[in-house]
């Protein structure tokens, strides 16, 4: 069968959108167009469902938008209120905080757990920051949190290595706070932060302020064109210590980079290889700057002490605020801002700052902005097409037909150990930081083993589950086209608008490149099951199911 649906997959025709007509609009309007602000109405709501949720609108919501455009305020306003949402903010700031690596320095087994919840183990600690980002955009808790809460987030595994008041015989993720006396500031007082972003005596912890600056300032020093005096001694470290003070190519980075990195020394391991010394906060290291560079504790030239004040320092930067909306903006529209959307931006910064900072707020306004709903960037380079991401793929896949493509128990998409996650255009947060936006060899594979896994699984789930349908609502697969042509047309028909948002017509070519196809593969199955999940797996192959 594979081989079959290798030759035979391009036969189902890749149907272009077709401008759905306005059933209100009388007759004699029909030379006027309708100015939708971009793409038509049913292509931004699935912009929006998945860059927002992750999955591709249900019927009932494509058919909203259809019949009136006007519903697709409504319906962001919904996406921000489904469970979904969260998960898909975490996914999205997994690609900022970089947190989620395959392994650190420690695992579960160095905490007394299971070698078989290594996996789980290790995502747990990758998740911490996201997940207290989580909560905030949740429970809609002003953004400042991320950097002056007193708390933190913790499941039942991080709690049996993390020093934290993790109520007993629970499970899940939950609210609550380090016992070891740390300073009170949000993901900055996180284990996970400091174990993805360790740092040598000899670093200073230059490395881990670098990070600070990146993720919540949106200020990466090491994307900064210097000038650099090759007459320095590199190999002399008094001559090396003094230009970073005295010489102009240096000093423009490190007068503000290394104070910064002097708040940090409490979160110095002396052994990152050892369970407890990475377990706890080290308070009794907070004034080793002294002896390492002696640049005492500031932030911008504003003098401080401590995780706690730069915290409070980074909430009341400006620049704290302005990343939050360009990240925003970025992860959106999977592009850079550019001068043309200054004004757009703006007004979302104002609408951010009005909601105490609500991060809801502040997706909605990206995603009901017509910049993000245009087909053009601001340089008029077409932006009507964004590739899925790998969790994506994997989410879109997960709710259309409940097929979760794991080894063992863990999902495949989530983990390069035993699975395919930078096969498939994803990052690992420390060598591929950046995920894919253009198709490649081994995510067209990956996209062709899971269409055949998930569409297989789909059929025999709807077979199965006569009433409780995922795809198949028209048939019950006793239909062929010489008894049941009527019923096969609509769920092809039904198909395509779950799938892509596409309306083709009952007696379109569409329908019967499809039915033609559908009868070339039972003929050679035998089966109306596998000729059903051979034309699916052709769908699910389908660029349009790539791109969005």
């Amino acid at each position: 069968m594979v081989v079959i649906l290798s030759l035979l997959w391009a036969g189902c025709a890749v149907e272009e959108p077709v401008q759905p007509p306005d059933p209100n609009r009388p007759e004699e309007a029909e030379e006027e167009e309708v100015d939708w602000g971009g793409p038509d109405p049913v292509a931004q709501l699935f912009r929006a469902s998945l860059d927002l949720r992750g999955v591709r609108p249900t019927l009932d919501e494509i058919n909203r938008v259809h019949d009136d455009p006007d519903q697709y305020d409504d319906l962001i306003d919904d996406f921000m209120n489904d469970e979904r949402f969260v998960d898909r903010v975490v996914n999205l700031y997994a690609e900022v905080f970089l947190t989620r690596a395959d392994r650190y320095s420690v695992g579960a087994q160095d905490y007394g757990l299971s070698s078989s919840d290594q996996f789980a183990f290790i995502r747990s600690v990758g998740d911490e920051p996201l997940r207290i980002l989580a909560h905030i955009v949740e429970n809609e808790l002003p953004y400042t949190e991320l950097v002056v809460g007193d708390w933190t987030m913790s499941n039942e595994l991080l709690a049996q290595a993390f020093p934290v008041n993790y109520p007993d015989g629970e499970t899940g993720w939950k609210r609550v706070n380090y016992t070891d006396s740390r300073p009170a500031a949000g993901i900055l007082s996180t284990n996970s932060l400091w174990w993805r972003y360790g740092s040598t005596a000899s670093n200073a912890n230059r490395g881990k302020a670098n990070a600070v600056s990146k993720i919540l300032l949106c200020n990466d020093y090491l994307s900064k064109t210097i000038s650099f005096d090759r007459s320095v001694n590199l190999l002399d470290d008094d001559a090396l210590n003094d230009a970073l003070k005295t010489n102009p190519g240096c000093a423009s980075c490190h007068n503000s980079l290394d104070p910064l990195a002097s708040f940090l020394w409490g979160t110095y391991y002396r052994d990152d290889e050892s369970p407890s010394e990475m377990k706890y906060y080290h308070p009794e290291r907070e004034d080793m700057w002294q002896d390492y560079g002696d640049v005492e504790p500031a932030y911008y030239g504003q003098p401080g002490q401590g995780l706690g004040d730069l915290g409070q320092f980074i909430a009341a930067d400006p620049r704290f605020v302005d990343c939050a909306v360009e990240r925003v903006f970025s992860l959106m529209t999977q592009r850079e801002p550019t001068l043309d959307d200054a004004e757009k931006m703006a007004t979302m910064r104002s609408a951010f700052i009005d909601s105490d900072l609500n991060m809801k707020v502040l997706f909605s306004e990206v995603a009901k902005d017509s910049t993000y709903r245009s087909t053009e960037m601001g340089d008029g380079e077409d932006a009507s097409r964004k590739m899925v991401t790998t969790d994506m793929l994997g989410s879109q896949v997960e709710d259309l037909t409940g097929f979760m493509f794991t080894n063992g128990n863990i999902p495949i998409l989530e983990t390069d150990s035993g699975g395919l996650r930078m096969l498939a255009g994803g990052i690992d947060g420390q060598n591929v930081t950046r995920p894919a936006t253009e198709p490649m060899t081994t995510l067209v594979l990956v996209q062709e083993r899971y269409a055949q896994a998930a569409a297989n699984y789909a059929v025999t789930h709807d077979r199965d589950n006569p009433d409780e349908p995922r795809l198949f609502h028209h048939i019950d697969f006793h239909e062929t086209p010489e008894n049941g042509r009527e019923e096969m047309v609509e769920q092809i028909q039904s198909l395509h608008l779950r799938l892509f948002g596409h309306h083709i017509e009952p007696d379109g070519p569409e329908v019967e490149a499809n039915l033609e196809l559908w009868q070339d593969l039972y003929e050679v199955s035998l089966t109306i099951e596998d000729a059903w999940a051979g034309l699916l797996t052709v769908l699910l192959r389908d660029p349009d199911f790539l791109f969005y």
